[in-house]
């Protein structure tokens, strides 16, 4: 089955409210092996919102829309769907007025001390050829029709009504049939560097089907079945031989995050990290206390943000900061050492760079970033020289301190090979 998501509402177009809906349904049909192959969004415009259903009715068997079913003038929903139903007609189907439903609205005022207000009322009203759907909730009835062969729902756009609403009034018609599917993640290389090893494996004919994505600078591998066809043996070949070729870059499978997975290489051995943090400003500490159970193995961090911090709190000595300055890597070292002495810990990272937009020079410009790294036997300290904002800047420093931690930890045998692999504009 194939089905389709249309989100409603100028509040999404004008970007001024995220569209989750969209990403958890994809998500909630994902789970029943239902393929979502399209999404759009369209404005508070019932035209547009109407040809959008027929369009949309045209190429999925499903489709599923959500905002719209309000009180006011522009919700429209109902009114698109009415012009979605009578297209090719001559005529507008007629709007009738659900006597269940406008009680279950009259009682839903009245258990709060209100009295319904008139424009509440319209929400009692579908369009002949659709039947109006229960809301538990809240006061936006869903809606329900057929668009020639496709199935179309209208659900209401708030998620504490849209999701119960879904899997009341949706779920139940879909099949169940859970795709077969699995992720890598890496971090540390480009999408297209990573995707190029891949070769053949990206082929759009190929079963398991093999897709890249990327965000927050981590890449992911997606391998799924395209049926029933795809062995659960032949997506785990496939998953197995891609972590292979994403040596050393590849930290995970499914949910696994960069920092759970340093999380995870640090409990098995039962060791403890520190981290250090200057132009970071505890972005990598917050980043591992995601985690839940990091306490653990996450002993804490020290924000070093000015020069005396780092001496005082990290005896890093004053006249090395004032020959080589912050940023350098002889500091680098020094507060990775620092702070693995100070919280008494088995591994320990550095972090100490210019962020930007100002404080670069031509020697130091801005997005150069030292880190350092060290544990039993082993220290290394790196340059990058990371592109992109503040935030961006800010968020691969932290990510790829967590990273070298974990190639650290993971492969004695080839630490410091393995560091130097790393790309230096990152």
């Amino acid at each position: 089955m194939k089905a389709a998501i249309l989100s409603i509402g100028d509040e999404l177009m004008l970007g001024q409210t995220a569209d989750t809906n969209a990403i958890w349904l994809s998500g909630r049909l994902a789970d029943v092996g239902v393929e979502c192959v399209q999404r759009r969004t369209v404005s508070d415009d019932c035209a547009m919102q109407a040809s959008a259903m027929r369009e949309l009715a045209d190429v999925a068997d499903f489709v599923i829309v959500t905002g719209g079913l309000g009180p006011t003038d522009d919700d429209l929903t109902r009114a698109a769907l009415q012009q979605a139903i009578g297209h090719g007609t001559g005529s507008l189907p007629p709007m009738l007025e659900d006597g269940v439903m406008l009680s279950r609205l009259e009682r839903w005022f009245a258990e709060r001390g209100r009295v319904m207000p008139a424009i509440n009322r319209r929400q009692s009203l579908h369009p002949a050829g659709s039947e109006a759907l229960p809301n538990e909730v809240g006061t936006a009835p869903g809606l329900r029709a057929k668009l020639g062969n496709a199935t179309v729902v209208c659900l209401p756009g708030p998620p504490r009504e849209m999701h119960p609403m879904y899997e009341q009034c949706v779920a139940p018609l879909l099949p169940v049939s859970p795709m077969k599917c699995g992720m890598v993640h890496a971090f540390g290389s480009g999408e297209s560097s990573l995707a190029e090893c891949l070769g053949d494996r990206m082929r759009r004919d190929r079963n398991p089907l093999v897709g890249t994505t990327a965000s927050g600078s981590v890449v992911s591998a997606r391998v799924r079945g395209r049926d029933q066809a795809a062995s659960e043996a032949a997506i785990e070949k496939e998953l197995s031989e891609i972590e292979s070729l994403w040596k050393p870059f590849a930290f995970g499978r499914g949910s696994t995050t960069l920092a759970g997975s340093l999380g995870a290489a640090l409990l098995q051995r039962k060791q403890t990290l520190a981290i250090a943090e200057s132009c970071t400003g505890g972005l990598a500490g917050s980043l591992v206390t995601a985690e839940s159970g990091s306490s653990t193995w996450f002993l804490g961090g020290l924000v070093t943000y000015a020069n005396e911090v780092k001496r005082d709190m990290c005896d890093v000595p004053q006249t090395m900061l004032d020959q080589h300055g912050a940023v350098s890597e002889p500091v680098a070292s020094a507060l990775a050492q620092g702070v693995r002495k100070k919280l008494k810990a088995d591994w320990a990272a550095s972090i100490t760079g210019i962020a930007g937009p100002t404080g670069g020079s031509d020697d130091k410009p801005v997005g150069t970033v030292w880190i350092g790294v060290c544990g039993p036997q082993f220290e290394a300290v790196r340059r990058f020289r990371f592109p992109g904002d503040r935030a961006t800047v800010r968020d691969r420093a932290a990510k790829t301190a967590i990273a070298l931690l974990r190639m650290a930890i993971t492969d004695p045998s080839n630490r410091v090979s393995l560091l130097w692999e790393w790309p230096v504009d990152g």
